[in-house]
């Protein structure tokens, strides 16, 4: 009996070691179904499909985006539905959907859909309107208006220029605080073009409203001119003048200017062009030396003249019709 027992085990030992592992699952499952959009919205859509099916379990989905060539992975939801939040307005988009089993295998892509978001309010708020400069001083001016004559206004936004320049952002104040603005760190004796403009909480912005405003007080000097006679004879003389750009902005053209008091003459003049009338001469540029780079680039020109009794060196020089220091 006992022999008979051991071999009843024995047996069974046999069958259990030779029973076969299960199969790796290696089966995808099938496509979702081709999304369905709803809820569009200026930024969103919801998403939704018919489900994937697979031989064990589907853990969950996959949903693609592509716009712009970008393809871009937004969720992995585990139901067949999605909703998209954080689209541009008005742009196309396209979406598709993969599902993932348990185990990791992925099925084939679904179909395309394209979605448009809605555009959305596209029109800014109308013009600023009654802008106006105050309490201007050496170094600053107060901005003060209105409002706008129609829209709705989440910003106002301050603007500043030279006269000729691009107007460069100095500003953002909001819609419920009073309308004015102390515009600071202006440059005595020179012209700004100061504008505001509004801008609605979509981001729509109107072209600002402009003023035109002169700082009072001396122009503070951006350039310095040497004047250096190099050789003189009892008639003539050789002069050489170098201008040196001492601002923050190059000069890519320019005209120097000032009077010679004792009656000097230029008779020849090279790196440049002159015109002189009486005693008043200006100099301007030639095509290849107009560049004045800005932090202390320079230029020189030099000049045959002549003169009698005296030739005393000019006192005071005007570029682009603001004045140098005087090395």
């Amino acid at each position: 009996m006992r022999h008979r027992l051991l071999a009843v085990v024995a047996a069974a030992a046999t069958l259990t070691l030779a029973s076969p592992a299960y199969a790796a699952d290696t089966t995808p499952p099938t496509a979702p179904g081709t999304p369905v959009a709803s809820d569009i919205t200026e930024t969103g859509v919801t998403l939704t499909w018919e489900p994937s099916t697979d031989d064990i379990a589907v853990a969950n989905y996959e949903v693609w985006h592509i716009h712009t060539d970008i393809v871009q992975r937004l969720g992995t939801p585990t139901g067949n539905t999605f909703t998209v939040t954080t689209l541009r307005r008005g742009t196309v988009n396209l979406f598709y959907v993969n599902a993932v089993d348990t185990s990791g295998n992925r099925s084939r892509s679904s179909a395309l859909i394209t979605v448009t978001t809605l555009p959305g309010d596209l029109e800014p708020p109308g013009p600023v309107i009654l802008l106006a400069a105050s309490e201007i001083t050496d170094t600053s001016v107060r901005l003060t208006w209105q409002g706008v004559i129609w829209g709705d206004v989440d910003v106002f936004r301050v603007y500043q220029g030279l006269a000729t320049g691009p107007l460069a952002l100095v500003a953002t104040i909001p819609f419920n605080v009073p309308r004015t603005f102390v515009v600071s760190g202006l440059s005595p004796g020179t012209q700004y073009r100061l504008g505001v403009s509004a801008r609605d909480a979509v981001g729509n912005e109107n072209a600002p409203s402009i003023i035109t405003v002169t700082t009072t007080g001396a122009p503070t000097p951006t350039c310095t001119v040497a004047y250096r006679v190099t050789s003189q004879w009892t008639t003539g003389f050789v002069a050489e003048v170098r201008i040196t750009n001492t601002g923050p902005t190059a000069i890519t053209s320019w005209s120097l200017s000032w009077l010679f008091a004792n009656g000097q003459q230029i008779t020849n003049l090279w790196n440049g062009a002159f015109v002189q009338n009486g005693g008043n001469v200006t100099v301007t540029n030639m095509p290849y030396n107009a560049t004045i780079s800005a932090g202390g680039g320079s230029q020189a020109f030099g000049f045959l003249g002549t003169w009698s009794a005296v030739n005393d060196s000019p006192n005071a020089f005007t570029l682009n019709g603001r004045p140098c220091l005087v090395a």
